[in-house]
């Protein structure tokens, strides 16, 4: 098995060389290297401590399992994995190098955070994990050290970016992880990031580290952060404690129930009202910068375009009913283009083989039906496919500003007016 790489050491036929390394933790080990092109890469494998454990091949395929779901994670706030590579015997990631300081940083060198510019990075960390999340990943080590920061702040345009997810089960040893952490009997879930979420929070308003959950599980109480920093509004301080509730159960089982405690209407006295109405301008900044206005656009015009084109074609109403039912729920329409993809081709043969027997169509209505039929299921299928990519896109980004529900009824009307627009287009220029 190989040993830790050193500065220098080329991989991968001299694709990657070492630079430096920037971090290791008990299982994981992160490199900084520069690739073929001179671009600098970070690299992070299992650690030579990781090697030596006698569960070492469950780890690395734990590794590589949460190595090929982060690859299928594009998000403007999460790193991306460029590539897999296999060195030796051992599995790596390669993923961009962020340029940028990072939170904690910036709080040490610079000070707290006013909530404005704090809530503008919280809420686009947030936005990255909902997505990190839908795929059946965590982070497992949400803190300011691991959010890199594009842009500064005091120049407007933030550009939060998550970064070094932790591997397989590796265990918490700072003030940002939850008891579950510590505890290797019990399970790790959502709520583990959102714990890690509210601590870096808590950390980058109040300039002070919680106090760590092995500390807290001695009865050590955990400060309040607006007593550390009294300018914090009532309803974030709530949030942030709500968040690292002790235990699992008691915190938000997701990171969208958080970020509605944290823009929900405070139920508090009227001394906090003023704080209230400030903290709306960074939710209202956020929201038009990353609403995915284009997307749900994409949604409108893919389906007034299959609108228009089956009444082009006099669709029967039996495919305006599989269209509507596609638009509601994108899945059937998923299942719809295997079934029409099928008939297609089925229908097409079928023409293939009776067509150069007939001298016209009209002498076989039941062919006539048939290429009809074939070249409805080729419009629907394609037409199908592209909906189905622009909705389910649409519908992860409704997410992160919505609840599940709220989001699917969003894209339900822009759907389907966008098909009643096609039809009523279609009809009108036949």
């Amino acid at each position: 098995m190989a040993m830790n790489w050193t500065v220098g050491q080329k991989l991968q036929a001299s694709n990657y060389r070492i630079e430096q390394v920037l971090g290791e933790d008990s299982f994981g080990i992160t490199y900084l290297a520069r690739n073929e092109k001179n671009r600098r890469v970070v690299i992070k494998t299992l650690s030579d401590r990781a090697q030596q454990r006698p569960d070492f091949d469950k780890l690395h395929q734990d590794f590589l399992n949460d190595a090929l779901r982060l690859a299928r994670c594009t998000h403007p706030h999460i790193v991306r994995v460029e590539e897999l590579i296999q060195e030796g015997a051992l599995f790596c990631m390669v993923m961009e190098y962020i340029e940028g300081e990072n939170l904690a940083s910036r709080v040490d060198e610079r000070g707290i955070l006013t909530e404005e510019e704090a809530l503008q990075c919280i809420e686009q960390i947030a936005a990255g994990l909902i997505a990190v999340h839908d795929l059946g990943l965590l982070h497992r080590d949400v803190k300011p050290q691991n959010i890199i920061l594009r842009s500064p702040l005091n120049k407007g345009g933030v550009e939060a970016v998550l970064i070094d997810f932790s591997i397989a089960w590796e265990v918490g040893s700072d003030c940002f992880a939850p008891i579950e952490k510590y505890e290797t009997e019990t399970k790790l879930g959502v709520y583990t990031d959102v714990y890690g979420l509210a601590a870096t929070l808590y950390a980058i308003l109040t300039g002070e580290l919680p106090v760590a959950a092995p500390a807290r599980a001695e009865n050590m109480p955990l400060v309040a952060p607006q007593q550390l920093n009294p300018d914090i509004s009532d309803r974030i301080n709530q949030a942030i404690l709500q968040g690292m509730a002790f235990q699992p159960h008691e915190r938000p089982q997701s990171i969208q129930e958080w970020l509605q405690l944290l823009y929900n209407d405070p139920v508090t006295s009227p001394q906090s009202s003023t704080s209230s109405t400030s903290q709306q301008s960074p939710r209202k900044m956020v929201f038009s910068q990353d609403f995915p206005w284009g997307l749900l656009a994409g949604v409108f015009l893919s389906c007034a375009w299959i609108g228009f084109t089956l009444a082009q074609i006099l669709a029967p109403g039996w495919v305006w009913s599989l269209v509507l039912a596609g638009a509601l729920i994108p899945q059937i329409a998923g299942y719809a283009i295997a079934i029409f993809a099928s008939l297609a081709a089925t229908l097409m043969a079928l023409n293939l083989i009776i067509a150069p027997s007939s001298k016209t169509l009209s002498n076989l209505p039941l062919l006539a039906t048939a290429i009809s039929l074939s070249e409805m299921a080729v419009w629907y299928s394609a037409l199908a496919i592209i909906f189905c990519a622009i909705s389910t896109a649409v519908m992860q980004q409704l997410k992160t500003f919505f609840t599940k529900f709220q989001a699917f009824l969003i894209l339900t009307v822009t759907s389907w007016s966008g098909i009643g627009l096609g039809r009523l287009l279609g009809f009108m220029f036949q």
